[in-house]
């Protein structure tokens, strides 16, 4: 008998980007059909009819279409819920509103997507699965692969973490697919939030990611806190979706600097010692100019990130 998928709530981010979400949400329609929550988080073009549009002709009468303020008491679940925020909040504080009323509405997960995944067949189940092999395992992530390359990894999960020098490295990038069996990765530091699994009992224990990061580290942050209180996360190894392409990694504007630097100095900041985030602070700036000698405006940027971030103030 195949198992319902209605204790499983996906969450999916829009910011004027309707194709591409529209696009993830086939991906779930033909493989694992499950309740949706897209949340339009203050886009300026046309994301919200649109979405609208579609999510009505893809659902039929079970949709429902709501405001940031009224999502924030409602707690009725639907096949597919359109949130449209007031303000973009942020990576963190757009899911939040929607990890808010998943929780109300009484989902048992809460899988969270980039709105430019797309899950392969299998993928909810191997996610739901690792989670259910441990009692306090709260999180559990996809291993993402090349959407242009989908036999090769872009990354087995999350990665490990350089507090020293404020940077990450992806764990398994570049891998064969094909290798991940007899590759003895380990788990790695964090889990990254492409698309990631969550219990409802985490959020419900260490409540959801901090918006104060708005973009990145977010959560890297989350799985700490809940690290602190006896949860862990693992990797479903069986569980793949298709993330970017092998390109992606050029032409990052100014503001990925900005607030990728400004979210690994809050971070050091709440985890690590004075000396470290320091540290870190200099090496990041010189890694900012090394990487970017051709733009100007990104290492003013990155460098930017770096001063906001040691001025922040956790209270």
């Amino acid at each position: 008998m195949t198992r319902s998928n209605n204790d499983v709530c996906a969450i999916i981010l829009n910011w004027n980007g309707a194709d591409t979400t529209i696009d993830c949400i086939r991906a779930l329609d033909a493989h694992c059909r499950v309740p949706v929550v897209v949340i339009d988080n203050d886009s300026k073009d046309d994301s919200v009819s649109r979405l609208k549009h579609f999510l009505s002709d893809s659902t039929g009468p079970d949709l429902h279409v709501i405001d940031e303020r009224a999502a924030g008491s409602y707690d009725t679940p639907h096949e597919r819920v359109l949130i449209v925020n007031e303000g973009n909040h942020g990576y963190a504080g757009g899911n939040n509103v929607g990890i808010d009323y998943a929780v109300r509405a009484g989902y048992r997960y809460i899988w969270l997507l980039n709105n430019d995944v797309t899950v392969e067949a299998g993928a909810l189940e191997a996610l739901r699965d690792t989670l259910e092999q441990s009692p306090k395992c709260g999180f559990s992530a996809s291993v993402l692969v090349y959407s242009d390359r989908p036999q090769v990894v872009q990354c087995v999960g999350g990665g490990t973490l350089f507090p020293w020098l404020g940077k990450t490295k992806l764990m398994g990038k570049n891998l064969d697919r094909a290798q991940l069996a007899t590759a003895g990765l380990p788990e790695p530091d964090y889990l990254m939030g492409a698309s990631l699994m969550v219990r409802r009992e985490v959020i419900e224990e260490v409540g959801m990611m901090d918006h104060r990061y708005f973009m990145y580290s977010e959560e890297v942050d989350w799985e700490r806190r809940a690290a602190a209180v006896g949860w862990h996360g693992r990797v479903a190894l069986n569980s793949f979706a298709r993330h970017g392409d092998s390109g992606s990694t050029k032409g990052r504007s100014h503001m990925f600097h900005f607030y990728r630097n400004r979210a690994a100095i809050m971070y050091n900041k709440r985890f690590h010692s004075t000396a470290c985030t320091f540290v870190s602070a200099i090496a990041l700036g010189a890694i900012t100019v090394l990487q970017n000698r051709s733009s100007a405006k990104n290492i003013k940027f990155g460098i930017k990130g770096i001063t906001e971030g040691l001025a922040f103030k956790w209270r």
